[in-house]
Order: structure tokens, then C-alpha cells, then sequence
């Protein structure tokens, strides 16, 4: 090669190998030496080897396919300081329109700056790159050799991990194939395993769909103080429950949690029928996640259940209530889908893009239609509702702008142009000293309060619908996982993040009760009462829904319904962090 190809083959080259550089330096889930070694390894091996396959304009256009690979994997490293994890990729095939447009028009400029990066990539290819091979033919075989022997190995030792950690257990980690891991965290080789297992997940979905048809946990309606009922006895109590799953919903930020913003005004008005849980956790930081386990007797211990069996809208099924979905997100979610493809009634109402502003009062029309439609009859509902998802500012109309300044009308851009003019040097540019971190932050939360303010007027708007129906009634409102904003030096931000934080595990839980519903169920009000202080997670919901619409089956375990005297409290609550493996919460 000429000196100006040199020039531009290593520049080319290092720009490909740029998020195997970053991740090297940047990873904290690459936990020790060796696993960088080999990560570093295993990157250098997958380029020299499409440079012994290919010629080398070939090469450059092949990997380019990779680009956008790439862009996830630097991005996940900015934000997580972490290699692209399972749920990361899964997010980003999943995500619907109206979020991915939302985060378009917030980081158009990056979408710009990313497509021009790309042009001038092709442009020095084809410019400068000649289309040889890098080295002679023999050189190449013997290269081939090499990485693929290597490769061998390392798909050897990482399928023996398991034994070993099994057979020489230090700590659950065997040290003599640890190091291995850093091979299947190299990217594009993350990549295409998360891909491979988000594949094999809806496969397995899939394939238990006929087993899943004959499932059935054999529930019972026992209402209070009687006998279990059958046949056409069960029709006649017209009960409703409504379980309402929001959406990044924060514990802190709601007044009636202590908050000192007034964020939830009208429960506060309804006080003393509201009861309100101080320490209940959820598992994940993803929707995706999260609700799947909420719904189902899934568990850390035991992740994959909830493929193997129905949920507890099924279970109220079986008990004689008639079931409905009303939804304005998760449209991709095969789990959910298929709850709601199971109910009586099910409604998706989508957002096209189009409007300004899309909040969760898209949900009441259709739920007032179910509440109308069938008042003789035992109700279970299940609002699953967009809450306080990003972006903030496209959550509650211009009426509930009540802090500014906010995210509506607001330059992000213009914002990184300030700093710290009395700084010298550098120093200017420290997260400390740029304004964008202190204007951002106030921001933030400004917009993601309001939005909680509305989720309070959307929680009394449904609370109403439920008092217009005369009919005993309780609500359940859960979030399914919080969020970070820019809280501590971390500077974490959305949720989502690698290692998580108490931020996005801490979830807010009120439950509301008509009075009809509480004369007839003083002892579960009671107990709601009284367990409002105990440290639990959202694995208490199942088993919790099913006593408070009097329903009982031979596997409900009274350790887990917060509505019992008989709740037991958690000292250490496990979750699944991003890659799906159970680990302890930072809960404290």
C-alpha cells in the first residue's frame, strides 16, 4: 500500500474498531483482566479475519453493515458504561413508532452527525482503498487457521463454564473459564448473540402456545364470608377490579409519598381512601421486563414460567369474571398480546406520531364502554397505561405545564453551547462546569413532574368512571419500573441502565377502595394498612389480585398477598439485571 492508503486503511480501520477501543476502556462489566484480554482478543480476531476473507475495499463495505451495530454499542457505553446488553438490543427492536419518533425529534442532530460520519466512510473507501488483499495467499490460510482455532476454543470454554462452576464453586464464578466470558461481550459478537436469543425466546413462546391452551391454575370465586360458587351464581356479584400498570413511575415524586411538590393533588384529596405502599420493588428497569413478571408467577429463580403457563387475567377468567385489556403501548409484546387476545374485550389504542401531545385519557372511552356493557357481571380490567415514559413534555397537555421550564419549546441543542465562563481550559468542558448539566437536570424534572401531575388527574379520572358504576370496585395503580434523572454523580439518566438503580427500582403503589367494596372486605383493608410500611416487590401482585377479588386455587401462597396479615417482608429483593441474570436490587 501507498503512504495516503496506509493513512486511510488505519483511520478506516480504527473507526470500525472504535466501540472494541471504547468498550476495552469504558466496560465495568468486563470484571477483570482477563476478560478485557480476551475481549480485546476476540475483536482484533472477528476484523482480521473478514481482512484474510475479503479484499480490502470488500472488507471495509461488508463491515459497514455493521455501523449501526456499532453506533448501539458506543451509545450503550456512553450511557451504561457497559457492553451492549440482552434487553438493550431487545428495546431497540421492539420500540414502537411514537417513543422512536419521540427520541428522533430530541436527537435529530445525532441522527444527522451519525449519517454524515457514514457518507465520508464510503467516500474514503471507495476514494483511497484498493480492492486487494491484504496479505498473500498462504498467509491468509494460516490466518484462518489461527482465529478459527481460537474461536474453537472459546466456544469450548464458555460451554464448559457451567460444569465448572458447577464442580469448583468459588463464589458462583469458576475462575478457570471467567476470563472466557469477555469473548461473547465483543461486539458485533454481543449482537448477534442477543439477537439469537430474543429469536429463540419467540420461538419458545411459540411453541408452548398449544400446551398453554389446556393450562389451568383451577381458581375458584369465594366471595366474602360464603362458600365457593358455580354455575350461574357466579354472575350475580358485579364486582369490579382494575389493575392500572403505569408507566416509569418514580416512588419520590409523588406528593402523597412526601414528595414536597404538590405532584398528586387530587389523591390527596382522596387520602383517607387511598392506601399507599412505601417499599415496594420491582424486579426490572424494563417495561419488557417488568410487567411479563408482574403479571405471571414468574420469578428471578425461575424467569422462564411465565412462557410455561397463563397469567392472572386467565386466572380471573377461570374464576368466572369477565376480563378486558385496554392499552396504549406495548403493541410488540408477545406475552401481552397474548393476554389480551385472551379477554373478552381487548382495545389497543396507537399513537400514529401525528398528534402534539398523546396521553393515557385515550384509555377512558373504551373503559367506560366495558364498565357500561356488562354491569351484572364480576370485572377484571387492566388499564396499561403510558404514564410518564419519555419524552416527558409529550405526556400531559399545555394546561398541566405547571413547573417550567420544561421540555415543551425547549433547544436541547442550544443548551450544550453554555459553560462555565470563570473555568480556565479544560476545565470548561468538566459535566461539572457545563450549564447543560445543571439547566438539563432542572428540566428534566420540571417536565417529569408535571407528567406525574397528570398521571394523578388521569388516576382520578378513572377512580370517577369507577364511582359512576355504584358497583363495589377497588383500582390498583402500580408502576412498573421508575427513572433516573441525573439523581447523583452518576449522572444516570432514563432507565434501562445496565447496573440500575434504586431510582428505577422503587415503584410507587396505591390501591383505592369504593365504599361498598370496603364494608364487605374490612379485613383486607386492614391488612393493606397495616403492611404499608413492609419491604416487598411487585412478585406480591399475583397472588395479591386474586384474594382481593376473592379468588383462591390450591398453589396461592399467603406470603405474598399484601392484602394478608400473613405477608411476609424482604430483607434482600432479587431482580434481573440487563442481561437477565438474577441479582440482588441496590433497593438501599
Amino acid at each position: 500500500m501507498k503512504k495516503k492508503e496506509k493513512i486511510v486503511f488505519t483511520a478506516l480501520l480504527l473507526f470500525v474498531l472504535l466501540p472494541n477501543i471504547m468498550g476495552v476502556v469504558m466496560a465495568t462489566d468486563l470484571l477483570n483482566f482477563g476478560q478485557r484480554i480476551l475481549y480485546l482478543i476476540t475483536s482484533l480476531s472477528i476484523y482480521a479475519l473478514g481482512l484474510c476473507l475479503f479484499r480490502r475495499r470488500t472488507f471495509f463495505y461488508v463491515v459497514s453493515a455493521w455501523f449501526l451495530l456499532s453506533a448501539v454499542e458506543i451509545v450503550h457505553l456512553i450511557i451504561n458504561h457497559a457492553t451492549t446488553s440482552l434487553l438493550f438490543i431487545f428495546t431497540c427492536i421492539k420500540s414502537e413508532k411514537g417513543e422512536f419518533l419521540e427520541l428522533l425529534s430530541t436527537y435529530w442532530f445525532v441522527v444527522v452527525i451519525f449519517f454524515a460520519i457514514w457518507g465520508v466512510y464510503f467516500y474514503l473507501n471507495r476514494r483511497f482503498i484498493k480492492n486487494e488483499y491484504i496479505l498473500p495467499r498462504q498467509h491468509r490460510i494460516i490466518g484462518i487457521s489461527v482465529i478459527t482455532a481460537f474461536f474453537v476454543l472459546a466456544i469450548t470454554m464458555l460451554s464448559l463454564r457451567p460444569k465448572f462452576r458447577n464442580l469448583f464453586n468459588f463464589r458462583e464464578t469458576d475462575y478457570r473459564t471467567a476470563a472466557w466470558v469477555g469473548c461473547e461481550k465483543a461486539c458485533p459478537v454481543n449482537m448477534g448473540l442477543g439477537l439469537y436469543h430474543i429469536i429463540s425466546l419467540a420461538w419458545e413462546i411459540r411453541s408452548n402456545e398449544k400446551a398453554l391452551a389446556d393450562f389451568r391454575f383451577h381458581t375458584a370465586y369465594r366471595p366474602a364470608n360464603s362458600k365457593a360458587l358455580t354455575g350461574d351464581t357466579i354472575n350475580q356479584n358485579g364486582n369490579i377490579v382494575l389493575f392500572l400498570i403505569g408507566e416509569t413511575s418514580r416512588y419520590d415524586h409523588w406528593q402523597i409519598n412526601g414528595y414536597e411538590r404538590p405532584t398528586s393533588p387530587r389523591l390527596m384529596e382522596r387520602r383517607d381512601q387511598i392506601i399507599s405502599f412505601d417499599s415496594i420493588f420491582t424486579i426490572g428497569n424494563l417495561t419488557t421486563v417488568c410487567v411479563p413478571y408482574i403479571l405471571s408467577r414468574a420469578t428471578p429463580d425461575n424467569p422462564r414460567l411465565y412462557y410455561h403457563e397463563t397469567s392472572v387475567v386467565e386466572a380471573f377468567h377461570e374464576a368466572g369474571y369477565s376480563t378486558a385489556w385496554i392499552a396504549d403501548q406495548s403493541f410488540n409484546n408477545e406475552f401481552l398480546m397474548r393476554i389480551a387476545n385472551g379477554c373478552d374485550y381487548a382495545k389497543y389504542v396507537s399513537d400514529d406520531g401525528t398528534q402534539d401531545v398523546f396521553t393515557d385519557t385515550v384509555l377512558l372511552a373504551p373503559l367506560r364502554h366495558v364498565l357500561s356493557n356488562q354491569p351484572q357481571k364480576k370485572q377484571l380490567i387492566v388499564l396499561h397505561s403510558l404514564g410518564c415514559h419519555f419524552k416527558y413534555s409529550e405526556r400531559y397537555p399545555d394546561e398541566f405545564q405547571h413547573y417550567t421550564p420544561d421540555m415543551k419549546g425547549i433547544n436541547m441543542h442550544d443548551m450544550f453551547k453554555h459553560v462555565d465562563e470563570e473555568a480556565e481550559g479544560f476545565a470548561r468542558l468538566k459535566p461539572e462546569n457545563m450549564a447543560i448539566y445543571k439547566n438539563l437536570k432542572t428540566i428534566l424534572i420540571n417536565s417529569y413532574d408535571n407528567a406525574i401531575c397528570f398521571t394523578d388527574y388521569f388516576i382520578d379520572r378513572v377512580i370517577r368512571e369507577l364511582e359512576a358504576t355504584d358497583r363495589p370496585a377497588i383500582l390498583i395503580y402500580v408502576g412498573d419500573h421508575g427513572e433516573n434523572l441525573l439523581d447523583d454523580d452518576r449522572n444516570m439518566f432514563l432507565h434501562g441502565t445496565y447496573a440500575g438503580s434504586k431510582y428505577e427500582y422503587h415503584v410507587p403503589m396505591f390501591v383505592w377502595v369504593s365504599p361498598a367494596y370496603a364494608a364487605a372486605h374490612a379485613d383486607k383493608i386492614q391488612a393493606m394498612r397495616d403492611n404499608t410500611g413492609k419491604c416487598i416487590s411487585t412478585m406480591t401482585i399475583f397472588h395479591s389480585l386474586l384474594d382481593l377479588g376473592d379468588i383462591s386455587y390450591p398453589d396461592i401462597d399467603s406470603t405474598l398477598i399484601f392484602s394478608a396479615p400473613t405477608l411476609m417482608p424482604c430483607d434482600t429483593i432479587f431482580g434481573l439485571d440487563a442481561n437477565m441474570h438474577r441479582s440482588p436490587l441496590p433497593i438501599r
